[in-house]
């Protein structure tokens, strides 16, 4: 891409993203800021980007759980399960106390329609957050969606905590 149609295409973003671009290009190795985002880009339906910003965060740091979790749902979102599966098969290693991994197990039962063990793990992984809210929420969502069989067609993407305050202006967007 060449810096004429980089430009042009920043031109079009948020004042959000605009910002989240700027950071990146100052560091770049930055996977907190490369999350942020493809979390952003996928509130905003651009999927392929943001799948690829999300890769990258988690080529720079594998351990950046959420955005591990995060990129699972957006394929999830995309109808593409299996490579939800795939790119959840790391948060199998976490310790038995953690949400990511409790919510993970409910994402994976409810890909095989298994919908009492979704709910449970679901309702584990909100129990053991306390890092989350608006991800329990969402969590909460899914479980009333799985609950009264509305839930046809890809999961819904739950919404991501964005704090870009740490890297310029406060985002005035609401997720």
């Amino acid at each position: 891409m060449t810096g004429g149609t980089l430009g042009y295409a920043w031109a079009m973003d948020s004042p959000e993203l605009q910002r989240l671009r700027a950071a990146i290009v100052r560091d770049p190795g930055n996977a907190e800021l490369r999350y942020l985002l493809g979390a952003e880009l996928a509130q905003r339906n651009e999927y392929p980007e943001a799948v690829a910003a999300m890769h990258t965060a988690l080529d720079i740091n594998p351990k950046l759980h959420f955005a591990r979790l995060q990129l699972g749902l957006l394929y999830l979102t995309m109808s593409q399960p299996d490579h939800s599966l795939a790119v959840w098969a790391p948060l199998e290693e976490l310790d038995e106390t953690a949400a990511l991994k409790a919510f993970k197990r409910g994402l994976e039962a409810l890909i095989r329609d298994d919908f009492p063990t979704c709910i449970g793990y679901l309702q584990q992984g909100i129990d053991l957050n306390k890092h989350n809210a608006t991800l329990n929420d969402d969590m909460t969502l899914l479980i009333a969606r799985v609950r009264d069989g509305s839930v046809i067609g890809p999961a819904p993407l739950p919404s991501p905590v964005n704090d870009f305050s740490r890297f310029g202006a406060a985002s005035k967007t609401r997720h």
